[in-house]
């Protein structure tokens, strides 16, 4: 009866000629990888120092097999364990991290960092007792050599040793040969490893415009929620670049349309953060974007269950219900606008504080306990330190072409430490746009400036409750608030000068569309303060009524005075034609002033005037 297959590797680690300490790495490298779950970076970094040292390769997978069973067995085990490494050695597990190609490995997995420590330590004891097991086997066949003719002869025949080889297993030449000098590095597997690592640049390089443009194509559209298209992809592994051109991002709204559209884009990338599984670009150009942009077919949508939403509570913001107004309204294209906050909303952070994993509850289901993972800090895994992109149609008449520059982008911007920023400059007209966006206060706190924005642009994107209509002028100021995927409240200070406007609808602050025009026909300037409140896809404007009541209300009483004055210049001048009195001419005559003004001089008022003011 022929042995099982895992009785014949270890007998024949016993007859054969593998030094001791290699057969302490099989056996603890093997249970090592073994007893990890998953693969990981760590788990290649053995395999290939495996391929490397001339370790017993049918007794390293046999101790992986065993590992892998004891995983099972002990994966509550496991977990404890791994709690207490993450909370007692976590400088060793970001040394780890630090490594290249092991830097890959998610050590927050609790069943990982606990066979981390195990692995080794376990798979060494087992290691030396089958070490010195085999020692001792193999002294006691020496002996047995030495004492006897017959076995020395017997045990070398050629026959016996066929025979041996087929009902037992493979076993050194003779006796003797068991101490045989063993060599520690395996030459066919360091010219694997080599080859291996060669076949990856090499596929890297031949595949990169199938199967990786593919992978990546892919991994944008699951970004997304909608098809991505790639035309080409080209990637140097040696000099840490990456370039792509026509770049199609299909509007999950609507298929038929592109949400983005990029000719060209390159950029540079760190090797040694590739091997450590980030992928950090230090430059990144863009060439021709454009936005909005009909599609040649259909793309393809993901389709992704709504997640449910609380209602949005105005009170819980400090916004009284008879102050707000949709944002929608003033907008034309409300549609529109709607599917663009929409899908700004998917790249904005949640804004959540992370809820940490309580430990002290054990998983569920006896699996959960290789699967468990620990609420660690966010780390960076990709970051685009700088972005940018010109000659960029964006679909407004107030910029137009423009010049985009963005820095420090990432998926983990609390953990970057540097704010995300962005400067939009039109190329055709002054507008202009500074924003950035810093984590430093744990809740993401939104700032920035603008300027040159045209009214008269500005009102072609207005609809007609806007209230006011804008001829002419320039807006400028600055905002500061918050902006998640679930609140936006901005708070926006505006600056209008050179102001040409008429009043329309309902005009403003329920003056109507006449008195409206009356008062913006004085007003050359206004200062205000308004508030963005709300869901990100359906905020609310709020004004400031009272400070912007009182600014029309000066504006009122001027006009009223002017009105006066320009009635009473005309009917003086009716009455008395040219038999004005000498006292009155210099006040009629006079430049930039009214007839009452005049007046008031003559008779004292301005003096009262001037007293009633101090």
């Amino acid at each position: 009866m022929l042995l099982p297959g895992f009785i014949k590797k270890l007998l024949a680690v016993f007859r054969g000629s593998v030094a001791p300490p290699l057969i302490l790495l099989s056996v603890m490298i093997g249970f090592w990888i073994g007893l990890m779950p998953g693969w990981s970076g760590l788990h290649t970094a053995l395999v290939v120092v495996v391929l490397v040292l001339n370790v017993h390769l049918g007794l390293f997978l046999l101790s992986l097999g065993v590992g892998k069973a004891a995983a099972l067995a002990t994966a509550p085990v496991l977990y404890h364990v791994g709690i207490y490494v993450q909370d007692h050695f976590p400088g060793l597990l970001r040394a780890l991290s630090s490594i290249p190609i092991i830097g890959m490995t998610d050590f927050s997995r609790f069943a990982l960092a606990g066979a981390l420590v195990i692995g080794p330590v376990v798979g060494a004891i087992a290691g030396l007792a089958l070490a010195f097991s085999v020692i001792n086997f193999r002294r006691m066949m020496l002996k047995a050599d030495e004492k006897s003719e017959k076995f020395r002869t017997y045990y070398s025949k050629t026959w016996v040793r066929i025979l041996d080889r087929v009902l037992i297993g493979k076993r050194a030449k003779d006796v003797k040969s068991m101490f045989a000098k063993t060599k520690y590095i395996r030459k066919a597997g360091a010219v694997l490893a080599i080859i291996v690592v060669g076949a990856f640049f090499a596929a890297a390089h031949f595949l990169q415009n199938t199967t990786v443009k593919n992978y990546a194509a892919q991994t944008l559209t699951n970004a997304n929620g909608a098809e991505v298209n790639l035309e080409t992809l080209a990637i140097s592994l040696l000099g840490g670049s990456v370039a792509a051109e026509e770049l199609q991002v299909t509007n999950a709204q609507e298929p038929t349309q592109n949400q983005v559209v990029i000719e060209k884009m390159a950029a540079g990338a760190s090797i040694y953060q590739l091997l450590l599984g980030r992928l950090v670009m230090e430059n990144v150009e863009v060439v021709g974007m454009q936005f909005d942009q009909a599609r040649q077919t259909p793309g393809k949508v993901i389709d992704v269950p709504p997640a449910e939403e609380e209602p949005f509570d105005p009170n819980s913001h400090g916004v009284d219900d008879s102050d707000v107004a949709k944002l929608e309204k003033y907008v034309k294209d409300a549609k529109k606008l709607k599917e663009q906050l929409e899908q700004l909303r998917k790249w904005l952070p949640d804004g959540k504080e992370k809820t940490p994993v309580d430990t002290t509850q054990p998983p569920e289901s006896y699996l959960e306990y290789l699967q468990a993972r620990a609420a660690t800090s966010p780390t960076v895994t990709m970051l685009a330190k700088r972005i940018v992109a010109d000659k960029v149609d964006l679909e407004s008449e107030l910029f137009g072409n423009s010049r985009i520059l963005m820095t420090n982008l990432s998926d983990a911007p609390e953990a970057l430490g540097e704010p995300i920023t962005l400067e939009l400059a039109s190329n055709e007209t002054p507008a202009a746009l500074k924003a950035q966006v810093d984590y430093s206060t744990g809740t993401p706190q939104v700032s920035g400036t603008f300027e040159g924005f045209d009214l008269g642009k500005v009102q072609s994107g207005l609809g007609e409750d806007a209230g006011i209509a804008f001829d002419s002028g320039a807006a400028a100021g600055s905002f500061t608030g918050q902006l998640t995927k679930d609140l936006v409240d901005l708070t926006v200070k505006v600056e209008l000068k050179d102001l040409k406007a008429k009043g329309q609808g309902d005009g403003v602050l329920g003056l109507g569309a006449e008195q409206t025009s009356e008062v913006l026909a004085v007003m050359s300037e206004l200062s205000t303060t308004l508030r963005i409140v709300g869901p990100v896809d359906s905020p609310r404007i709020v004004f400031d009524t009272k400070g912007l009541g009182e600014e029309f209300k000066q504006a009122l009483v001027k006009a009223g005075k002017d009105r006066l004055g320009k009635e009473i210049d005309a009917r003086l001048q009716e009455q008395l034609g040219d038999k004005v009195p000498d006292q009155l001419k210099d006040a009629v005559k006079t430049p930039g002033k009214s007839i009452v003004e005049g007046l008031g001089g003559l008779l004292g008022g301005k003096k009262q005037d001037e007293d009633k003011q101090e």
